[in-house]
């Protein structure tokens, strides 16, 4: 009730008057002054009146202010669910760089408790080595009042282990530009700093692996084209040698001819693998690539006893890309299964755009399979399980894929067949060609 007080004040106050009345008008017998009498009464009432808005006011002040508390306590113990729930490392320090608070991340990171931490310099927790270049990179931060900074660093945990940490901090200064203290958190990075370091050496790798590979790409072309010409000459001069031989000798020949044309595919193919080919990239329709080297590749599929099926879910899906090159691609992969499937069978080629924007093809043959040992060595050069294979057409094939920024995946068990994954960025169609396709449906 707001006018408790004010009511309270007033009946007291008119108590006392009716009090004060019977006391000085029927004890002590004094003649009766009204005017006396309503001006006693009146200022006795104003003053309790004024006192009880008083206590109304103050005690509606007290409440708010119980409430504003209790708000506050609710808020607080909010906030410190908050900073104990948060994974990384919440911590204040004062000016002298002591920590005065930490939430309950740091024993997780350290293996330090927060009781013990509390009061210690955060100096005291990173590793020896590191911390005059830290202190320093501080320093200059606060000559130059910096408010915010961010740096890496190391640090050994209780139980001896070494870990990485990003702190991001803020400087906090008065009106004077002296520094008050920090607040920050810590971030846990040494995965990360790990996965960098072994990229970093992953990338040596293979730019060493590159240069090898660009030595011997040179080398290899180098080679075919010294071997060409006088292989050509070998080649022309038993061409005449066969003319006169008899029906033995000939038949020595057509060997010999047979193993020269087998060398100069082998050299056909280190040039194609050694010399940067001209490829012009453009936005294709993959769907239209695969109908035709489907159909290309179907009649010689048929004579072993074989079908080529599609799955396409889409009848446009647009990549960039060169086509000539990603035929080439799809027609080896295709011969190989079909070389793959000496009993016949099913070769399944599916396309569908996946929900991360990659076009996604499926080539799926129900052969032979390879073994472990096998689907290790996949693409490396010259290598080859069959009688007549130079062990390159695989690897070509990687290579215009890598070429063209397409993630390859081989799944092969033996006797259960192999399943090609290759993965294209989608390029969108554009509006024209959007709107031809709705006309034409």
């Amino acid at each position: 009730m707001i006018y408790r007080g004010r009511i309270v004040s007033v009946l007291i106050g008119l108590l006392l008057v009716l009090t004060w009345d019977f006391i000085y008008y029927f004890v002590l017998h004094y003649p009766v002054d009204l005017k006396v009498d309503l001006v006693f009464t009146v200022l006795i009432l104003f003053i309790s009146y004024y006192m009880g808005k008083n206590y109304d006011t103050s005690y509606k002040t007290l409440a708010a202010l119980r409430k504003s508390e209790e708000r506050v306590k609710l808020l607080n113990e909010e906030m410190q669910h908050v900073l104990q729930s948060i994974d990384e490392v919440v911590f204040h320090t004062n000016s002298k760089g002591e920590f005065q608070f930490l939430n309950q991340s740091w024993e997780d990171y350290t293996g330090y408790t927060v009781k013990e931490s509390l009061h210690k310099n955060a100096l005291h927790f990173i590793s020896l080595h590191e911390r005059h270049e830290i202190l320093r990179m501080v320093r200059q931060s606060i000559s130059l009042k910096k408010e915010k900074m961010k740096m890496d660093f190391s640090y050994q945990k209780r139980d001896g282990q070494f870990r990485w940490g990003e702190v991001n901090v803020k400087l906090n200064y008065d009106e004077n530009g002296e520094l008050l203290g920090t607040v920050g958190t810590i971030s846990d990075i040494t995965e990360r700093v790990h996965n960098e370091e072994e990229l970093i050496e992953m990338n040596e790798t293979l730019a060493i692996e590159s240069q090898k590979l660009s030595v011997a790409g040179q080398l290899a072309a180098g080679i075919a084209h010294e071997v060409r010409n006088p292989l050509t000459s070998i080649n022309g001069f038993l061409q005449l040698l066969r003319d006169d031989a008899d029906e033995k000798t000939k038949e020595y020949l057509g060997i010999v001819f047979s193993e020269i044309k087998r060398i100069e595919l082998v050299l056909s193919e280190l040039l194609i693998l050694a010399k940067p080919q001209s490829v012009t990239y453009r936005r294709i329709n993959i769907i239209e690539t695969l109908d035709h080297v489907a159909k290309l590749l179907n009649t010689n599929a048929i004579l072993y006893n074989i079908e080529i099926q599609t799955d396409f879910h889409e009848r446009e899906l647009h990549i960039r890309g060169d086509e000539n090159q990603l035929k080439q691609v799809f027609i080896n992969l295709l011969k190989n299964a079909i070389e793959s499937m000496p009993h016949g069978g099913a070769i399944t080629i599916s396309a569908d755009l996946s929900s991360y924007n990659k076009v996604q093809l499926i080539f799926k043959d129900e052969g032979v399979g390879m073994k472990k040992e096998t689907l290790d060595k996949l693409g490396e050069p010259f290598f080859t399980t069959k009688t007549k294979g130079t062990g390159l057409g695989l690897t070509i094939c990687l290579r215009i894929l890598r070429d063209h920024g397409a993630d390859i995946r081989v799944q092969s068990e033996q006797g259960e067949g192999t399943t090609f994954h290759i993965m294209f960025e989608a390029v969108q169609a554009t509006e024209r060609k959007r709107r031809e396709t709705l006309q034409n449906q």
